[in-house]
């Protein structure tokens, strides 16, 4: 009996895509109903020397290119506006050839050890709680060893298409039919080649292309613009007046390292202690829409050099009374007057930097947009141009990008229609790597064919956190108007999902989360440390499903979410009592 070769190419070895090649692997390796039909051949692509992803950073400083570009949505915009009152988009992206990590100096993770942690592969004991970057890729590293996963690994490689495979077209092997063509890019030897895939999964990280909000005038800005991916370490900004954009996760942690440089040599309004020069201080203000829990907290030496202020209103230009411009705020009364915002005022004249800490777009180069499917699946908002890589890396433009990714399946995981290319770790507010790890286990079932009846169409359980969750899923039926589905509360999803629609008044009676800016996008792929769970427990309960038809018996790691981890998720302070922020 001749077996078929499957041929599964995946874009990137991270996390995500470490995880997903040793899953793909495992499932053949270990199935014999899988491996007596069908023979692997799995190959990854990544850019860099060596597995890790965002995780593997080469400690050099980080150059970056500045470029604004008029919003062609901007119809008020008249062609002799002066360009303080102009709303341009700001990009910051690095040069040709560059690709840096958004990994810094003093980075920890926010989530403990074994919470973060793969299945079946613990952190070393001697890992602190929270542990530093290079631990983190000292980890991967190992799980990449242990499952001796490199061999499979193509590195210096950079994939720079991927589209269908035209009918007819040839093949490698001189016949056609394999459903995706990957085109990558050699960069040792500047080699291009082409290859065939019967799947693709793009895991190639959502942290590359930084998204900077429109500021009207911030192209006057005479100081120095950058993404947060272009930071580095805090003494790069010595004697600066530093203005900070976001408070999530990247913006509090920054505010704080540079912060954290003025202890013990300055008092919080800037003057020497212990002999230090005034010259030296870094004078801190973090711009954000809501308050940033323990900043002003009990014990916190650092927080008292940080300037909370209200989102910018708009920039003027320089003058002559002005040199670096004005930074306008917006009016926030309520921050103002319950928490000392603003105490300096609506307008700042005395910023060198902005570092602005908002966000990535997800970012598909290698998809371009007149390519099929892309050119039918508008996946994104909107694609790479021209003017946005100007000195960059000009091979990604009419790459698809955006704050967010449509055009997802039922699962969140696949494209909707062709469950042939996967998309992982898609949600926010999650642990990734677990989820990515369950996830990968679910593609490799689904592309062995070990889930040959999973319908089309499938209903996850409902998500009672987030009312715009339930509509994903009917987010193409004939009533496009509803938030959600008619759902009890102890509904644990289903794989025939019924089209049951909400009435009026339940919709108006259920509250909504309050947002912050950066989340308005991608309200509808917020999972959040509930959710989370009971959404691998139902991706759990369709493997179980199918190794009982199979006569398998299901490893207790792959049944359930253990309580343990339901229980350290809900420890919110876990690292405040640790780490002490």
């Amino acid at each position: 009996m001749t077996k078929e070769i499957t041929k599964i190419g995946i874009i990137g070895a991270g996390a995500t895509g470490l995880t997903q090649l040793q899953q793909l692997l495992e499932i053949w390796e270990t199935r014999k109903e899988v491996n007596e039909k069908s023979i692997l051949k799995v190959k990854v692509f990544e850019t860099k020397h060596e597995v890790g992803g965002v995780w593997l950073i080469d400690d050099q400083p980080k150059e970056s290119i500045r470029t604004h570009i008029q919003p062609s949505s901007s119809s008020s915009s008249k062609p002799h506006e002066e360009q303080q009152d102009r709303i341009e988009q700001a990009y910051s992206y690095p040069p040709e050839g560059q690709n840096p990590s958004p990994m810094y100096e003093g980075l920890r993770t926010n989530l403990p050890k074994d919470l973060m942690a793969f299945r079946n592969f613990p952190f070393p004991d001697e890992t602190p709680l929270f542990p530093e970057q290079a631990l983190i890729q000292r980890y991967l590293e190992s799980y990449a060893t242990h499952y001796d996963l490199r061999k499979h690994i193509k590195f210096s490689t950079r994939v720079e298409r991927v589209y269908l495979t035209s009918q007819g077209e040839e093949t490698e092997s001189g016949s056609s039919g394999r459903r995706w063509t990957i085109e990558s890019h050699d960069l040792k030897n500047d080699e291009i080649e082409k290859e065939e895939y019967d799947y693709v999964v793009p895991s190639n990280g959502h942290y590359c292309d930084g998204w900077i909000p429109p500021i009207r005038g911030l192209s006057s800005f005479p100081g120095e613009i950058i993404h947060s991916r272009f930071y580095h370490r805090a003494s790069d900004y010595i004697g600066k007046t530093v203005l900070v954009v976001g408070s999530f996760a990247s913006g509090g942690d920054i505010s704080r390292l540079l912060a954290t440089e003025n202890v013990g040599k300055f008092d919080s309004n800037g003057e020497p202690l212990n002999g230090y020069s005034k010259n030296d201080f870094i004078n801190i203000y973090m711009s954000s829409s809501g308050s940033v829990k323990y900043i002003n907290t009990e014990n916190n030496e650092w927080g008292k050099y940080i300037n909370q202020i209200s989102l910018i209103s708009h920039v003027s230009s320089p003058s002559k009374d002005n040199e670096k411009g004005i930074i306008h705020l917006k009016e926030d009364k309520e921050n103002q007057e319950q928490n000392g915002w603003n105490k300096d005022g609506l307008e700042l004249n005395n910023i060198d930097i902005i570092i602005f800490a908002t966000g990535y777009n997800y970012m598909y180069p290698f998809f371009k947009s007149q390519d099929k499917p892309w050119s039918d699946h508008k996946i994104t908002e909107t694609e790479i141009k021209e003017k946005e890589r100007q000195k960059g890396d000009q091979w990604e433009i009419n790459g698809l990008k955006g704050q967010a990714l449509t055009e997802l399946d039922d699962l969140l995981l696949f494209l909707k229609g062709d469950r042939t290319i996967a998309f992982p770790v898609m949600t926010y507010n999650t642990v990734p790597f677990p989820l990515a790890q369950i996830q990968a286990r679910l593609t490799a079932y689904l592309w062995a064919g070990l889930l040959d009846d999973l319908p089309e169409r499938i209903k996850l359980p409902p998500h009672p956190n987030n009312p715009y969750f339930n509509s994903h899923s009917d987010s193409d039926s004939s009533d496009q108007n509803d938030n959600s589905r008619i759902i009890e509360q102890d509904d644990k999803g289903t794989v025939d999902p019924p089209h049951q629609p909400t009435t009026t008044q339940e919709k108006e009676t259920k509250s909504k989360p309050r947002e912050r800016q950066v989340l308005a996008k991608v309200k509808k792929l917020y999972f959040g440390p509930h959710y989370e769970f009971v959404y691998a427990d139902f991706l759990s309960s369709i493997m179980t499903d199918s190794d009982k038809k199979h006569n398998v018996e299901t490893s207790e790691n792959w049944k359930s979410v253990e309580d343990w981890r339901r229980r350290r998720r809900e420890d919110t302070d876990l690292r405040k009592r640790t780490l002490g922020y």
